[in-house]
């Protein structure tokens, strides 16, 4: 029972920076949405997000999808290939892509309870991470959600709002079910939900993103393997986030060219760590479905 109810460092990593946002946020000296703010985020994301989807090749690897320096380069090139599919059909369909965006994004988060929650448990836990900052900040959560898919984007912010309730009931139950066996996922659930409604929907997705989701895939990574592999892991991240990197600059550059209000860094900084995310999330689940079916998946 004792190991059970053990947090992990990510769990007190979370909790830690929630409970300082809270203070900061009663203490209003969170902003809403600010350049600032999303600067933090952009940061945040790059030094604690990336590197998680960044062990792709290694997992790729690990799972055989490649194994000489030829199959590397096309499990490369397929990966950038599938990438930019993403963004090109977002320019196409933004909303039917930030609704499938979020569909995976709910099932990807889900799985930080892999061993905690049931099948369905997982899917209710992670729509409701998605939802309830729709329904606690309404017309924040329709501003962002318009910049990335326009009209249809705020219409979706309103049909998730409206779906949070229900979605929180169902995660609340899966919870609740997950008590015994697994204490410390009920405390997680519970603080994101807290969070996810007293925290402005930005600072709430980079405490839970940057303190707990990625932290938590880079810890079982690296207590899989030995010292040796870790170093080789820690490598591929660094190559690859900097890649990453090197790419949003680009992109950046390119949109500044276009716009020089000052709400246009903002908005153009929103646009590029949300779309680029969907646009790594896609071949990111795909390597990580093959893992598992290939039973390599980390633990």
């Amino acid at each position: 029972m004792t190991e059970r109810i053990k947090a992990t460092p990510e769990t007190w990593l979370f909790l830690g920076l929630g409970g300082v946002a809270l203070l900061l946020a009663h203490q209003q000296l969170l902003p809403v949405s600010s350049q600032a703010l999303v600067i933090v985020l952009a940061i945040a994301v790059v030094l604690t997000g990336l590197p998680h989807g960044a062990l792709d090749p290694w997992v790729g690897r690990r799972a055989g999808l490649w194994r000489t320096r030829a199959g590397f380069v096309g499990f490369n090139l397929i990966y950038i290939a599938v990438a930019l599919a993403v963004v090109a059909v977002w320019q196409l369909a933004p909303g039917a892509s930030l609704a499938l965006f979020l569909a995976i994004s709910a099932w990807h988060f889900g799985g930080d309870w892999r061993k905690d929650l049931t099948l369905w448990g997982r899917a209710a836990a992670g729509s409701a991470l998605l939802a309830l900052p729709a329904l606690a900040a309404p017309a924040e959560v329709s501003r962002l959600f318009t910049l990335l898919a326009g009209e249809q984007g705020g219409v979706l912010a309103g049909w998730l709002g409206a779906a949070a309730p229900w979605l929180a009931a169902a995660a609340a139950a899966a919870a609740l079910l997950a008590l015994r066996r697994s204490p410390v996922a009920v405390v997680e659930l519970g603080a994101i939900a807290a969070f996810a409604l007293l925290l402005p929907p930005l600072v709430f997705f980079l405490v839970y993103f940057c303190a707990l989701h990625s932290p938590r895939h880079l810890r079982i990574a690296a207590q899989s393997v030995d010292s040796g592999q870790r170093r080789q892991m820690a490598g591929v991240a660094l190559i690859y986030t900097g890649l990453t990197v090197v790419a949003a600059v680009v992109v950046w550059v390119w949109l500044a060219g276009n716009a020089a209000p000052a709400a246009a860094l903002e908005d153009n900084l929103i646009r590029i760590v949300f779309i680029g995310l969907a646009a790594l999330t896609l071949p990111h689940m795909i390597v990580i479905m093959l893992s598992e079916r290939r039973g390599t998946m980390l633990p």
